[in-house]
């Protein structure tokens, strides 16, 4: 092939990516003047109008109207009443509420953990879900020489742990084999389950009984206890667990371990509530 073929070629191929640019350079615009829209009612901290949109934001009619319209659509404005223009939406609402969340489980979260560590004297973690697998959000650790491979920040599959289990627990037994079969590993002692009706049978009985248990799984000679921390809709965003060394997971050790666990997701569900 001669240069001057590759030279035709290239330009060819440049040339058919220019629509491509266009439109991502247009949705770009497009997605700056949303927010832009989107930070003018912040700053009015009212509701606005389209033609406010239009004179205060130099945006054209037709696009403003457009934006609006798109915005609506989506829930993230809503109506004023009495056609005194649009204001914050469902989504926008919803969104506010998720970040705050967010924020109060960091610090609620933390203030809880470090409670239950102190009533128990055992390692304590409070954990999300984060792209389909466990994420350690807080951890304080126990008095005892224990250590387990999670750190915060630690993502592992939720086939290895307690809590894991219990933050999938509000998925459909689709949702649940199509996550599994994406994440599901072998945990680092070889003890956790790799089969997936199994672990879908697992995640329904411990949401049923409000706690969850494992032993050996993911960390050699120790156990977990974990409880689902749940929000307004009864929806488990976060779970909270202790992590005991095998020798201590008796029954009547484990029993008493349920009942501090479960008061105090059941605290902080309230207080995130």
């Amino acid at each position: 092939m001669s240069k001057d073929t590759i030279g035709r070629k290239s330009h060819k191929e440049r040339t058919s990516a220019m629509p491509a640019a266009e439109e991502s350079g247009e949705g770009s615009r497009s997605v700056r003047r949303a927010i832009d829209i989107l930070g003018l009612m912040l700053a009015r901290g009212g509701p606005i109008t389209v033609a406010q949109v239009i004179a205060e934001l130099k945006i054209p009619k037709s696009t403003a109207y457009e934006l609006v319209r798109t915005l609506i659509e989506a829930d993230y404005v809503a109506p004023a009443s009495k056609g005194t223009g649009f204001f914050i939406g469902r989504k926008l609402y919803e969104l506010g509420m998720a970040y705050r969340s967010h924020v109060d489980l960091l610090r609620d979260g933390a203030q809880i953990a470090e409670e239950l560590r102190d009533e128990t004297g055992e390692t304590v973690q409070l954990s999300v879900l984060d792209n389909g697998l466990m994420m350690v959000l807080v951890k304080e650790e126990g008095r005892g020489h224990l250590r387990i491979i999670s750190n915060v920040g630690t993502r592992v599959p939720v086939n290895w742990a307690a809590a894991g289990r219990l933050l999938v627990s509000d998925y459909s037994d689709a949702e649940l084999k199509s996550l599994l079969k994406m994440t599901i590993r072998q945990s680092p002692t070889s003890n956790a389950t790799m089969n997936v009706e199994k672990i879908i049978a697992q995640i329904r009985k411990f949401r049923r009984l409000g706690y969850a248990t494992e032993l050996n799984e993911a960390n050699e000679h120790a156990g977990c206890i974990s409880a689902p921390i749940l929000d307004s809709a009864g929806r488990c965003f976060a779970a909270i667990s202790v992590v005991i060394p095998e020798q201590r997971f008796n029954k009547v050790t484990r029993k008493r371990l349920i009942a501090s666990v479960m008061n105090a997701a059941e605290k902080l569900s309230r207080r995130l509530g």
